[in-house]
């Protein structure tokens, strides 16, 4: 596949790199000249995403941290910024799913709740931050958030803790779109549906689950972490200048209904 170069020079940090959306985003991200920190809680993983990165002539930094410790994810973060004196691209996309532990309100533990809460939204809170506080310098640039089908219907039944945070997701999106749009920052999100990663590991194993799943997707199938990719990087370049606190739905149609 060709690949434009409409990220030469720019500075990026995307949190979730290690793997999944966040990998694939690195890695194109790369492929078109940006360079990437690359921020997660799994060095041994970021190296290697690293690794690839440079061995196709890309620029890579690995910044091991959890998104929800604000001194792990604010060194991080400032570390890249020191290291490219600055940065244009905040892509906010770690998150996690507890299928075998989320559930309905009056079952849900707390740390369950405090856990998928800690991740999903605050770690957000704290990518968006953070970088943010270096778009400001800069005068501009792009945030790209993710978040779920699961923030915005009810049909993730039983998971009542990540439609939450989810839901929480889009709603920091909106409010911070309009509040940072006059600082020529544009914030939005990226929605994926069903996505062949390891964070839907369980549903991709199951031939019954997965039928289940796919049946509610007009197209029949799952995605995968390419197609995700394509559109967070549409968001975060430049292609997108007059794109401001829009929600992009990559799930098969899921969500059109």
């Amino acid at each position: 596949m060709h690949y434009t170069e409409r990220f030469t020079g720019k500075r990026a940090i995307i949190t979730g790199a290690s793997a999944g959306i966040g990998k694939a985003t690195a890695l194109r991200m790369a492929k078109e000249g940006g360079r990437v920190g690359l921020i997660s809680n799994v060095p041994a993983e970021l190296e290697a995403v690293a690794a690839q990165i440079r061995q196709e002539g890309g620029e890579a930094l690995v910044l091991a941290a959890y998104v929800s410790q604000e001194d792990q994810i604010a060194a991080a973060i400032d570390q890249a910024a020191r290291t490219w004196n600055g940065l244009d691209v905040v892509i906010a996309n770690a998150g996690i799913i507890l299928p075998d532990e989320d559930s309905v309100v009056d079952t849900l533990q707390f740390g369950v709740w405090q856990r998928i809460i800690d991740v999903n939204l605050t770690g957000m809170y704290l990518a968006c931050k953070h970088g943010v506080r270096h778009l400001l310098e800069e005068g501009g640039g792009a945030v790209v958030m993710t978040a779920s089908p699961c923030g915005i219907k009810g049909f993730c039944f039983r998971e009542h803790a990540y439609s939450a945070s989810k839901g929480g997701v889009m709603a920091l999106m909106k409010v911070m779109a309009l509040d940072y749009a006059q600082h020529n920052i544009r914030v939005n999100a990226v929605v994926p549906g069903l996505i062949d990663t390891a964070m839907n590991a369980k549903v991709m194993a199951d031939p019954e689950l997965l039928e289940r799943w796919t049946a509610t997707i007009p197209i029949k199938r799952a995605g995968n972490p390419e197609e995700v990719a394509a559109v967070i990087l549409y968001l975060a370049s430049d292609d997108a200048q007059y794109v401001v606190g829009s929600a992009f739905a990559v799930d098969g149609g899921q969500t059109a209904g």
